[in-house]
């Protein structure tokens, strides 16, 4: 006496997409993911750079309106040139050499 054969149910790996195909997949989506990344860096690094060059522009900006009110003083404003850029045998201003 023979005994049916019985089929093998089938398993999620006979209806799932191929494996080239479900790696193309996340392939896709980690692209998408990394560029979305690399957008939202570049506009945060812009950003931040533009607020730099407004924080230059202020210092610079202050510096000179520190100058000028220094010098409608009297002349007695502060030196801004470090030692580097002075002359040789200039000082500082003030009391003393530095």
């Amino acid at each position: 006496m023979s005994v049916p054969v019985q089929s093998r149910p089938q398993t999620a790996t006979t209806t799932a997409a191929p494996p080239s195909s479900a790696a193309a997949k996340l392939t896709d989506a980690i692209d998408d993911f990394l560029g979305d990344v690399e957008k939202k860096f570049k506009s945060i690094s812009d950003e931040i750079l533009t607020k730099l060059d407004d924080m230059a522009e202020r210092c610079d900006r202050l510096e000179q309106e520190m100058l000028m009110r220094d010098g409608d003083v009297g002349g007695g404003g502060i030196d801004t040139r470090s030692k580097s850029t002075l002359k040789s045998g200039e000082s500082m201003g003030g009391d003393g050499d530095v």
